[in-house]
């Protein structure tokens, strides 16, 4: 059993919070290089390249040895990518977190889950700029250790009752193909995917990198009605 607390994000967590992010990031290495592998016209440059060195060499050897290299050159090609995507969040809204965050009079908040002192996971909601009268829920992580003791679940709860509290109704969430145990979570609080969609870069284009759009309507509570059947004496 893993205690935590959840509270709400402080200046001196900064570093760490940006290092969970990018963390969480790289953990994507491998399923995205399995993903590229699916792609037949890569399937189809790496047959060729080794019936060039087949031919021209005439070695088994060489034509292995050509294999290994062009997967790990591959390998470094995604992890490169994988890095200017981290970039990109980092100069995005978790360069000022408090700015984007945190400022007086928006209905936004960033939340970090805090175990023994150290924080293991983070959760951040605000207003979505593609999407004008909707909340999106973003940088959902949780570090590897700490995963399976329902500290996603407790983090997305805590942004969703924030917003709820204050008349916001519908919400929304991106999410890639590649996060079969957040899709999992997201159903499990009520998300709903509705869409679909290639990330539209040259890059997630070329492997089929799919993107998940959900949403999530915050129950609205019922006026109770009177009991015109109870008198009072």
């Amino acid at each position: 059993m893993v205690c935590y607390q959840i509270r709400r994000y402080q200046d001196e967590d900064y570093e760490v919070v940006r290092e969970v992010y990018a963390t969480g990031f790289v953990e994507h290495l491998d399923a995205v290089c399995y993903q590229a592998l699916r792609q037949t016209w890569i399937q189809l440059l790496l047959l060729s390249l080794l019936c060039s060195v087949q031919a021209l060499s005439g070695s088994l050897t060489a034509m292995l040895a050509a294999a290994v290299m062009a997967l790990l050159a591959g390998r470094e090609v995604v992890r490169y990518l994988l890095s200017q995507g981290i970039q990109l969040g980092l100069h995005e809204d978790l360069l000022d977190i408090n700015t984007s965050y945190m400022r007086e009079g928006q209905v936004s908040c960033f939340w970090v889950a805090e175990s023994q002192g150290h924080v293991v996971g983070t959760v951040a909601i605000l207003p979505a700029a593609s999407h004008p009268g909707i909340w999106e829920l973003k940088r959902i992580s949780v570090r590897k250790e700490f995963r399976g003791h329902g500290i996603a679940k407790a983090l997305c709860q805590t942004a969703l009752e924030f917003v709820g509290s204050r008349g916001v109704v519908d919400i929304v969430l991106f999410t890639s193909m590649l996060q079969t145990d957040a899709h999992k979570l997201y159903h499990s609080i009520g998300f709903r995917k509705v869409e679909e969609f290639v990330w539209p870069s040259l890059p997630a284009k070329m492997i089929g990198f799919m993107v998940f759009r959900y949403v999530y309507r915050v129950p609205q509570r019922q006026p109770v009605e009177p009991d015109t059947n109870t008198s009072l004496e």
